[in-house]
């Protein structure tokens, strides 16, 4: 089924409201999230998607760009698509949480983002805008800062990029990296370092063998000259 990039996030966008309306803001699957404030719920949103998420080729056929980057900094979330719930205490605005990241990009797979700037994605998920539970896609997690990824992302309109979906962000597990010693490295040093993780070899042979999925797309204004 053929669907432009906009429409895949309206649809996304629109059944996520549904879900949380349905469930009045609350789902039988919950985990906690442990912070400094302690232990948050966090609630599972099903949604449907147009590709296998479970199969990397895919999801990198799907994304415009897949990269390896480390998460320097969660900056804040927005709160989108406000529905109004009527509840027994009276009228109760519904919104769905986007996550914002300052991010530095290690290695592209797919595309050719900036390496020397700081850049920013927004995740699909996040905190509550009264900071009582969690919202996320089910089987999917949020980023965490000081932690390196395979993110794959797709650009909006605007330029922007958005992470989003189970299977957007891949943890890569290497005991190599901190913050302080990427600083140090060479570009050069750090792709050898990758690509002797399992997750950067999963999606390096994914965007070898992608299966693309024909819809609308768009350049990121992040992108390498």
């Amino acid at each position: 089924m053929k669907t432009s990039m906009k429409k895949a996030f309206m649809i996304l966008s629109i059944f996520t409201t549904v879900a949380i309306l349905a469930s009045g803001c609350s789902n039988p699957k919950i985990d906690k999230n442990i912070t400094k404030s302690g232990e948050i719920p966090t609630s599972y949103i099903q949604a449907s998607f147009v590709i296998d998420i479970n199969n990397p080729k895919e999801v990198v056929g799907y994304a415009d760009y897949a990269f390896v980057g480390l998460v320097e900094e969660m900056t804040g979330t927005d709160y989108k698509f406000p529905v109004t719930k009527e509840t027994e205490d009276g009228p109760k605005v519904l919104t769905m949480p986007y996550t914002n990241y300052s991010v530095r990009v290690l290695d592209n797979i797919k595309g050719n983002l900036k390496k020397d700037v700081s850049i920013p994605i927004q995740k699909n998920g996040g905190l509550s805008d009264d900071k009582s539970e969690y919202f996320l896609n089910e089987d999917d997690l949020l980023p965490q800062e000081g932690k390196i990824y395979v993110f794959t992302a797709n650009a909006r309109p605007d330029g922007s990029m958005l992470v989003s979906g189970p299977n957007s962000n891949i943890e890569v597990k290497t005991d190599v990296f901190s913050k302080n010693s990427i600083q140090a490295l060479s570009e050069e040093s750090i792709a050898n370092e990758l690509t002797k993780t399992e997750e950067y070899k999963t999606y390096q042979d994914a965007y070898k063998n992608e299966i693309v999925k024909d819809r609308e797309r768009f350049i990121s204004k992040y992108e390498a000259p």
